[in-house]
This record gives C-alpha cells, sequence and structure tokens, in this order.
C-alpha cells in the first residue's frame, strides 16, 4: 500500500505518514483518489465508518496490514453506461438577456447528471446515504461549458436536445459529459460532482466528504484519475499554475484589479437543502463582473458581451448570511470581440476561496 502512496503523494516522506491529515497538504480530492485506489487493491470497498476514523496515513495503512481483513460482502459492479436524453423547446423559461440563461443551462445540466447518478445507484436522492446513515449532497467540483458559439446565438422557439453521459472514479467521484445541441449550435458540458455531508445541522462551512455504499453500482468507472479531476486537484494545491483547454491558456493569479462585496438573495442562491446552489457561483460572478465594467464606462455590458467558454472550479460553500467577495484577477481582450476574465469568489468570514472562474465571452452579432 504504500507503492499507491508514494505515487499519489509524492511529496510525503515514511516520517509523514504519522503526521495528521490537517497539517500536511493533502486535500479532500487527494483523500478520494487515495481511497480508490487502496479499494481497488484490496478488492473492496471501505466502510465510511472506518474512512473517517482515520487521522493520518498510518491509521490507513495499518487498517489495510491489520489481520481482521475479511472480504466485503458489497459489490459494486458496472453493468452498463447511463445515458439521458432530454429535448423541448426553446422559450422564455430558457432565455435571459436576448440569449439562452447560462442559470438554466447549468441546472438542467445538473439535474441530468444527479438523475444519472441516483439511477446508477439505484435509489432517490433523499435516500442517498452513507454507511452511518447521514445524508449525501452530491457536491459540485468542477463544470466546464465550452459552445460554437456564444449564449446570443440560442434563438426563442428553437428545438434543443441534452444527450448526457455518465462515467465515475470509484464511489467517490462522479464525471458527466452532456451535449446541448440547437439546429446548428451546440453546448459541452463537462461535470465533475462528489458527495459531502453536513458535520452539523444548517453548517454549510462543515462539509466533509463520503460516499454512498451500495451492492450495485450501474455506472461506468475509470481505470485512472481522469485529467478533468487531476487538474482541477493541482490547481486547487497551486501546484498547477497555467492550464490549456484548446487555444486558450489560462494563467492563475491572485493579483486584485477589482473587488466587490456580495449579499446572497436566499430566495435564488440557495438550494433545496440550504446550500449555496452550483448554478448560483456564475451569475454571482457575472453580477460583480457587470459592476466592474459600468465602473470603467463600459455600458450595457450585461445586452452586448455573453459567455463562449466558462469553467468553474468549486472548492468550498458557505451560510445564508455570510457575504461574497468578488475579486477580478485578470482581463485580457483575445480580440475585438472576445475577451477573457479570471476571478476569484472569497466567503467573506474567514477568508476562505469558494472558487476559481475562468470565462471567455463574446460580443453579440449585430
Amino acid at each position: 500500500m504504500k507503492s499507491i502512496v508514494q505515487k499519489l503523494l509524492p511529496t510525503l516522506t515514511e516520517e509523514n505518514y504519522a503526521d495528521e491529515f490537517r497539517n500536511l497538504k493533502i486535500d479532500s480530492i487527494d483523500l478520494v483518489s487515495l481511497r480508490v485506489e487502496i479499494e481497488n487493491k484490496l478488492g473492496k470497498m471501505i466502510p465510511n465508518k472506518e474512512w473517517l476514523s482515520f487521522h493520518n496515513l498510518q491509521d490507513i495503512l495499518n487498517y489495510c496490514d491489520g489481520e481482521g481483513f475479511v472480504k466485503s460482502k458489497t459489490m459494486v459492479a458496472t453493468i452498463a453506461e447511463p445515458i439521458n436524453v432530454k429535448r423541448n423547446f426553446i422559450n422564455m423559461p430558457q432565455l435571459c438577456l436576448e440569449a439562452l440563461s447560462e442559470n438554466w443551462l447549468f441546472k438542467e445540466a445538473g439535474s441530468l447528471h444527479w438523475d444519472l447518478l441516483c439511477e446508477g445507484l439505484g435509489t432517490s436522492s433523499s435516500e442517498l446515504k452513507d454507511d452511518v446513515g447521514n445524508r449525501l449532497y452530491a457536491t459540485f467540483v468542477r463544470i466546464r461549458i465550452d459552445g460554437n458559439g456564444n449564449l446570443n446565438d440560442f434563438k426563442e422557439n428553437n428545438p434543443f436536445e441534452f444527450k448526457a453521459e455518465l462515467s465515475r472514479f470509484g464511489m467517490g467521484m462522479f464525471f458527466s459529459n452532456t451535449n446541448f445541441e440547437s439546429l446548428d449550435n451546440t453546448i459541452k458540458i463537462d461535470m465533475m460532482t462528489s458527495f459531502s455531508i453536513r458535520k452539523s445541522t444548517g453548517d454549510n462551512k462543515s462539509l466533509a466528504k463520503s460516499q454512498p455504499t451500495v451492492e450495485h453500482c450501474e455506472i461506468k468507472q475509470y481505470s485512472e484519475f481522469p485529467v478533468f479531476g487531476n487538474e482541477y486537484r493541482l490547481i486547487k494545491k497551486n501546484e498547477l499554475k497555467t492550464f490549456f483547454y484548446k487555444d486558450y491558456i489560462f494563467h492563475l493569479s491572485d493579483e486584485q484589479l477589482y473587488r466587490f462585496e456580495y449579499s446572497l438573495n436566499p430566495y435564488y442562491d440557495l438550494n433545496g437543502v440550504g446550500l449555496l446552489y452550483f448554478a448560483s457561483y456564475p451569475i454571482i460572478n457575472d453580477f460583480c463582473e457587470l459592476q466592474f465594467f459600468n465602473s470603467q464606462g463600459q455600458l450595457k455590458w450585461e445586452e452586448n458581451y455573453f459567455t463562449l467558454f466558462r469553467d468553474v472550479m468549486y472548492y468550498a460553500n458557505c451560510d445564508s448570511r455570510d457575504k461574497i467577495i468578488y475579486v477580478l484577477n485578470s482581463v485580457e481582450n483575445l480580440s475585438e470581440s472576445r475577451v477573457k476574465l479570471c476571478s476569484t469568489l472569497i466567503r467573506k468570514s474567514d477568508g476562505m476561496m469558494m472558487a476559481r472562474i475562468f470565462t471567455i465571452k463574446q460580443r453579440r452579432n449585430s
């Protein structure tokens, strides 16, 4: 098992194995990856009660070497690759500012992802629990949308189709690939989720990673951690300062060109279980971004520039009474009609980074 630890956490030595996780540069995604590799090696799932009791790497190694190890009765079998298709027409509920609503797009793609996940696990969302009875919440970790045109190219009354597929890495990380098509316009949506539990009721700052215990899972499994997830992990740990997607180059920066304080709207920004809704992050970002361009004399920014590309990397949630600090890190004109923006959302109460958001917007067609 030490070889697995050394492969996934090469900066650590055996002297670090007795150090508590909180004192090491190990985040929740590292632990999910480590858990999957170890479970694959053991040929069984480690009960959440056991996993959550581990305080350091030595605890994990001791568990694996324990004489009391017996093969679990819980079987995780891959039977099929869930696919979900949805068709309708673009009408007013799908539109915003004479363009396709990005908020609606996130919600619909997220709903398809969630439906496939529950279908593959053979349970309803409200009944998803770990083996200690904790309610599990699907936590979006990263979402990327990329279109062959911006949101303004999608027109009222045109037909649309969603087609989504779901895969997983172990039982802790789930990945969906969704295509949204309307006539000649297409948006590709990549999503990554994990599962979280609340350590205390109503506290959105104390979310902890967990995973369901199931007898069968009808979701295709990756043999290695996907690039989409590993890229997120390295950026979160500040080990990757530049990343590429197609012809786009994004540089991570903590520069602060502009700051704006946002107060949550509990009737709109929160979801049904009281968490800040994953679909609200880019909308909060755009509302604050608008304040910057207004201050620069860029009139009607919201009516002239629409999302072409968006990559949201989620790190934390917040309570309903908290405030969010928007930080614009960089602005770059890629052409006369295309702008690249990098920004950060920060929880005001403790300075915790909640998300990094990478955006490319394009001026509407005249």
